[in-house]
């Protein structure tokens, strides 16, 4: 049995992502988990939709076609 999350780096790295990026993505990821799992239903849709957001600042600023 394994457990953890496997993250391919390649499509970030290719547009552009750093360390400073990789370590906000970790700390989105880890806003997620912890909201779910600390809610009483394994649910947090404002967390969910506030990383969301902040996920779509992050990648606006790297474009996939620059």
């Amino acid at each position: 049995m394994t457990s953890g999350l496997r993250l391919g780096t390649p499509a970030t790295t290719t547009r552009g992502f750093g360390v400073a990026e990789f370590k906000q993505v970790g700390a989105l990821i880890a806003e997620v988990l912890n909201a779910v799992a600390q809610s009483p239903d394994g649910a947090a849709p404002g967390v969910e939709e506030q990383v969301k957001k902040r996920v779509r600042e992050l990648t606006d600023r790297f474009p996939i076609y620059s």
